[in-house]
């Protein structure tokens, strides 16, 4: 098999980066285990889970050139909840697994560099430990779930610190707003606003790879996919530990803007809203300290890259 090949012999950065990464163990029998156990454990799958109801499922849930990852469309959605209660999230584990045992064609029609499959891989050994122990995560309306089924039908592509969604668009509004070097930026220099890949963290995945060799293998690898993606202008991101301000307050995490800033991608603000004051004091009790004694506003900013800036500084 082609992948096997790509697992014995593709270099990758990763192995002596992370010494968790999953990418050379085979996926095979360890996908054929999990499907056996989910089976037993849920007797009525058979009935429901065919290749006929899953071509359905897939042909009513089409990659668009531009929309959003965790936008389900009803005649899918409505088709999983047609099903028994107890086999849902199980018949949603059993696709991903269909696409898993596919991997090899479908990878191959991607056109991306080999040491993706690695990155495929090592995700859906995650995946699969997931589907193992608790199947009920398979839910339409999770938002990490979503990325994972788009990770086994090889649209989302793993990075380490963040996934890559290769069909986003920037906002027109948010843009606009930036002014005029921000509208030359992505007009002149990125050659419009549609598409790119944009940036997502992983819960899953972040307490392995969110630090700073994570987001540098994801910047490097987002430039080294670009060229299987012709029709992609360029790479963003938006978040609240973009914002300046943050430097400051929480130090530890600049990396996440020392390896943009100055390097080549243009910084725009984007504004504050309850999401990004949410995301800024979730996780820490001096942001949200500051945030409630008024001396921080969390806010959004976004990092953009042209498709030729981000080749020329991390496609190396």
């Amino acid at each position: 098999m082609r992948i096997d090949r790509i697992i014995a012999d593709t270099p990758a950065p990763a192995e002596a980066l992370f010494p968790k990464w999953r990418g050379r163990e085979p996926l095979e029998p360890h996908r054929a285990e999990v499907e056996q156990r989910l089976a037993a454990r849920f007797p009525q799958l058979s009935d429901h889970a065919t290749d006929a109801a899953f071509d359905r499922f897939e042909a009513a849930h089409p990659a668009a050139p531009v929309h959003r990852y965790n936008q389900v469309p009803a005649k899918a959605a409505a088709q999983v909840a047609m099903l028994p209660t107890q086999v849902r999230a199980a018949w949603v584990c059993a696709l991903m697994l269909r696409h898993m045992a596919r991997f090899d064609a479908a990878f191959a029609a991607t056109g991306l560099p080999d040491e993706f499959a690695l990155h495929y891989v090592d995700q859906f050994h995650r995946i699969l430990d997931s589907i193992d122990s608790e199947p009920e995560f398979a839910a339409l309306e999770s938002d990490t779930f979503l990325k994972d089924l788009w990770l086994t039908r090889l649209v989302m592509i793993p990075a380490f610190a963040q996934m890559w969604w290769p069909r986003s668009g920037l906002s027109a509004r948010t843009t606009l707003k930036a002014g005029p070097r921000a509208i030359a930026y992505v007009f002149l220099e990125c050659g419009g606003r549609d598409r790119f890949l944009e940036g997502h963290t992983h819960d899953p995945v972040a307490r392995a790879y969110w630090n700073a060799p994570g987001w540098a293998e994801a910047l490097r690898l987002a430039a080294l996919a670009l060229p299987a993606l012709p029709q992609v202008r360029g790479a963003f991101g938006s978040a609240w530990f973009y914002d300046p301000a943050v430097l400051e307050i929480t130090p530890r995490i600049s990396f996440t803007q020392d390896l943009q800033a100055g390097q080549g991608a243009l910084r725009i603000r984007v504004g504050s809203d309850a999401d990004a004051i949410a995301n800024a004091t979730r996780t820490s009790a001096t942001r949200r300290e500051r945030y409630r004694d008024g001396s921080y506003l969390p806010t959004d900013y976004a990092f953009i890259w042209s498709r030729k800036r981000l080749i020329a500084r991390y496609g190396a």
